[in-house]
């Protein structure tokens, strides 16, 4: 007889190779789970910069907040990021974040950078692939490369024909802000001097001023101008700062202690409040200011300060002459943080009148004094 073959039968046991992909699968898993433990140990052993140096070939799989966190967590510390400042139009709105490492670097326990952006989120990758540049040149035998938002030094800058299109460096208004933060100096103020030229050909001024510093900014616009005057401002304080280290530090310091110790004597003192029969007093005052008559109050109704063809003090002395006050003027002796005259001009109404007034002599001090006070009687005696 033959032998009748048959096919094999498919049966459970058989079945169960086909599992033998996914047991496959999770071999490779495994080892690379054991290949990330290996790097992470490897990455703990080298130097930071060194591990910074080779976290960074991660990017752009990696994300510079995610490739920081990784490198200083397995170092038993976290990155601080802090919203520093918030600049631009609504609609367009600039983020200035500052992240800060401590105790990583033993030549340096606390690491910090800067990073700009649309975002807030971008803002801080910015500052996050700064801090890690920065890492990576702290320990090396070279000097430390500067931040992409800082500043560089002006032989570095590539400047263009004119003001408008001049290639004023990443962000120079959040540079000297953190200038003057780091010198505990009051922040740079931006004034307006002036704009000319045709409606598609402005040329706009701004003058940046620091203490006695002052600094002209030119630009196509506002924003160019005001980037302008500060990049000029970066500069000057910084060259000066290299030929002079200590320049004008004493008096800094200085008046900071007097401007403390004023506000500590401010807070311990007790200032009256204002009682029902002094409000009484002051409401009575107003009245009959405003119903009061007279060529000169008149005349105060329909004058424009700004065309300088007034003699501000005589025009407040006929005014106090018709209504019968009196004009005190008292000089300030000290000058103000940027180097202005001041004065204070009180007027004996009832209650009594105090304005204040700044200039670059004693006599402009006077006359803007004067200015404010008009002012103040002017919206006092409107109709």
């Amino acid at each position: 007889m033959e032998e009748i073959h048959q096919p094999p039968q498919v049966g459970p046991n058989m079945m169960a190779g086909v599992g033998s992909v996914p047991n496959h699968s999770n071999n490779v898993n495994r080892r690379n789970r054991v290949r990330v433990t290996l790097h992470a140990m490897m990455l703990e052993k080298l130097p930071l910069h060194e591990a910074a140096r080779l976290e960074m070939k991660a990017l752009p799989s990696k994300t510079p907040v995610s490739v920081l966190q990784e490198l200083l967590s397995r170092r038993g510390t976290i990155p601080k990021y802090e919203l520093v400042q918030i600049e631009g139009a609504i609609h367009e709105p600039t983020f200035r974040y500052r992240v800060t490492v401590t105790d990583v670097v033993e030549a340096d326990p606390i690491v910090s950078a800067m990073g700009t952006g649309r975002s807030k989120k971008e803002a801080k990758h910015a500052a996050a692939k700064a801090v890690l540049d920065k890492l990576i040149g702290v320990n090396t035998e070279n000097a430390e490369s500067p931040l992409p938002n800082s500043l560089p030094d002006s032989q570095n800058i590539q400047e263009l024909q004119s003001y408008g299109e001049e290639k004023v460096v990443n962000n120079p208004i959040g540079a000297l802000q953190e200038m003057c933060m780091s010198r505990h100096w009051p922040p740079p103020k931006y004034t307006m001097e002036g704009e000319e030229g045709l409606p598609h050909e402005r040329q706009f001024t701004i003058v940046c001023s620091i203490l006695k510093y002052r600094e002209v900014g030119q630009g196509k616009s506002k924003k160019v101008a005001k980037r302008h005057a500060a990049h000029k401002m970066w500069q000057a304080l910084h060259d000066m700062n290299n030929q002079a280290p200590n320049v004008d530090e004493d008096e800094i310091v200085q008046r900071n202690a007097n401007v403390s110790a004023r506000y500590a004597d401010l807070k311990g003192s007790k200032i009256s409040t204002l009682t029902t029969v002094h409000s009484i007093q002051v409401s009575k005052f107003h009245k009959s200011l405003k119903s009061s008559t007279g060529v000169k109050l008149f005349q105060l109704q329909n004058t424009c300060f700004n065309d300088g063809d007034v003699n501000l003090v005589q025009f407040l002395q006929e005014i106090a002459s018709e209504q019968q006050f009196e004009v005190t003027y008292v000089d300030i002796e000290e000058k103000s943080i940027s180097g202005k005259f001041q004065c204070l001009v009180q007027l004996s109404t009832l209650p009594v009148a105090v304005c204040y007034g700044c200039g670059a002599t004693s006599k402009d001090a006077q006359a803007s004094a004067a200015q404010n006070a008009l002012e103040y009687l002017k919206i006092m005696t409107k109709k």
